[in-house]
């Protein structure tokens, strides 16, 4: 499956293969990417690699459909993720999203793009009613792509998350489906 996005052409969304890893390690080698993320580890490794392509190829074909897609650029290559993985279609009308993106594209408005297309696939092939995302109250770029996207803030989260021994203050995002159909 590819979606896709209308920020540049040939930039789209496709399910993860495993031909990925290479780019995954080029681009999560430098705490870009770690720095405004919660669950990448570094130094990312290629068991870490190895171990999310195969949990999202069998996520994927234990639900049937994609629930986490590459961005890719016009050859093809992974440059980011958007995501729901922790999602159980059929269990539940909500999801939490997550998303990054290799520090080259930042700032392109690829990302905003990216989750756009996610949160319609999100809505309608996967009949979901709810989105919510988790941003650091430092990740002023990620906020935006939220709010651009009509992702409302629901709160702030004091010292809600711990990284590298410190706790971090959130923000909390939610979108529902009526606020877009």
């Amino acid at each position: 499956m590819s979606l896709i996005i209308t920020v540049r052409h040939g930039v789209h969304l496709s399910g993860i293969r495993v031909t990925d890893k290479t780019f995954l390690l080029k681009h999560l080698h430098s705490r870009d990417v770690y720095d405004t993320t919660l669950n990448i580890p570094h130094p990312y490794t290629e068991t870490d690699a190895d171990w999310w392509i195969q949990k999202r190829i069998e996520h994927t074909r234990r639900l049937g459909q994609e629930v986490s897609f590459a961005i890719r650029d016009d050859e093809a290559r992974l440059i980011g993720v958007v995501s729901a993985d922790s999602l159980q279609l059929g269990t539940t009308h909500r999801a939490e999203i997550g998303y990054w993106l290799a520090r080259p594209w930042w700032g392109q408005g690829i990302m905003t793009d990216a989750v756009r297309t996610f949160v319609r696939y999100a809505f309608t092939d996967l009949h979901l009613r709810r989105l919510t995302a988790h941003v650091f109250e430092s990740n002023v770029g990620s906020a935006r792509v939220l709010e651009k996207n009509g992702f409302k803030l629901e709160g702030r989260l004091r010292k809600h998350v711990s990284k590298d021994g410190q706790l971090l203050d959130g923000r909390l995002y939610g979108l529902l489906k009526e606020d877009l159909f």
